[in-house]
């Protein structure tokens, strides 16, 4: 019977048991859609990345929910680019080493950077953008299970993309993040309407922005760490002049899971106009094995 190795790693900490995991599984060739759709079930990860090769870039590398395949995934690139290096398929001679993803948004460029915690791999993800959200604030805050006066008023309710579509909910305080009672069946038909993978919520405090992010219709009630959320945060509060350009964004979730972990966020561009983003994290290797394909070749 066939085998393949597969690893579970947990991105977005230096720690094991924390952060957010994922999936991996580094040699996929000759696998469709549906044998992946069916691995990630099996694994039962928020998301699985699947290395391919590219004629376009170093690597192609998709990612499947256990319900769907989506087009990037900022914390499972992180994981599979650990593996790769792990692995010796990619290597830091220097001070970093850039390689060249084929994702479902394009290709896009990664530093794997030697720091004194050990290998941080830095994301640059695709061009910021933004919709208005055409729902009312009542209609989401109850979805939360969020009171009014808990939504901060100076900023807006606002889709933000860099990758993904996520709305952005800004509350006032700790308490009410994590307070929220939410009702996920709720939350699901709220993202298909307004056409988001996740509701990200988020408040400012004293040593960061903690965060809390919801994707009950891609099958992930409460994602622990979120690199594309983290990134459409930092582009919106950089398009809102809550944050200024170029300086890095410390972003922690995961408390609510008991899974914290961090995620470092620059944003190039001027007050008002975010340019490029960049999302960077390290990763640990949690699981080693082997996948019996079985049936599925």
């Amino acid at each position: 019977m066939q085998t393949r190795p597969i690893y579970l790693v947990d991105a977005f900490t230096r720690v094991a048991l924390r952060g957010n995991p994922a999936g991996v599984m580094p040699h996929a060739r000759g696998l469709d859609e549906e044998q992946m759709l069916a691995i990630a079930r099996e694994v039962n990860a928020s998301e699985t990345a699947f290395v391919l090769p590219s004629r376009e870039a170093d690597f192609r590398i998709r990612f499947f929910t256990p319900a769907q395949e989506v087009p990037s995934c900022g914390h499972a690139l992180v994981a599979a680019l650990t593996v790769l290096e792990d692995l010796g398929e990619i290597r830091v001679t220097g001070e970093f080493a850039r390689v060249q993803i084929e994702t479902g948004v394009g290709v896009l460029p990664a530093d794997l950077v030697r720091t004194p915690e050990g290998i941080r791999v830095d994301l640059t993800q695709d061009a910021p953008a933004f919709r208005p959200c055409t729902v009312a604030e009542d209609r989401v805050l109850e979805a939360l299970g969020a009171d009014e006066d808990d939504l901060r008023t100076d900023l807006p309710l606002e889709l933000a993309y860099t990758g993904l579509w996520h709305l952005m909910v800004p509350l006032t305080t700790t308490e009410a993040l994590d307070g929220l009672l939410p009702d996920f069946r709720a939350l699901a038909a709220l993202s298909e309407e307004l056409g988001v993978l996740t509701v990200h919520v988020f408040v400012e405090g004293e040593n960061g922005y903690h965060c809390r992010d919801f994707s009950p219709a891609a099958g992930i009630d409460e994602d622990p760490v979120t690199g594309t959320a983290s990134g459409a945060l930092g582009a919106y509060l950089v398009r809102h002049r809550a944050a200024a350009p170029a300086t890095p964004l410390r972003v922690v979730q995961g408390e609510a899971c008991a899974r914290p972990g961090e995620v470092r966020v620059v944003v190039q561009g001027t007050p008002g106009r975010p340019e490029r983003v960049v999302v960077g994290g390290h990763a640990v290797v949690s699981l080693r094995g082997h996948l019996r394909l079985g049936d599925l070749g």
